[in-house]
């Protein structure tokens, strides 16, 4: 589902919103969500899930062809965890 189809639901279900109004309520979600991610702290909605930030570790490669060592450095990872509803929802 893409964004602009959020927007048009939520039209549907709140005729008396401006779409213009709906698309900045929907940004700010999103950019919220973003915003707290970016500064390490976990987000959680009730009944949908949680959004955490898990650090990986540097890691050393071979290369088969040339025998040398690379080094791939450590990333940051975004981590989705389904809450109960969510799960019961998707599961068959």
């Amino acid at each position: 589902m893409l964004k602009g189809q959020i927007v048009k639901r939520l039209k549907a279900l709140h005729p008396e919103y401006s779409v213009e109004d709906l698309e900045e309520v929907v940004n700010l979600v999103f950019d919220t969500i973003s915003e707290a991610l970016s500064q390490g702290r976990r987000v959680e909605i009730r009944g949908f899930g949680s959004f955490s930030i898990n650090k990986q570790k540097g890691k050393l490669f071979t290369n088969p062809k040339t025998g040398k060592t690379i080094k791939c450095p450590s990333n940051y990872r975004i981590v989705f965890k389904p809450g109960k509803l969510l799960k019961k929802k998707i599961e068959p």
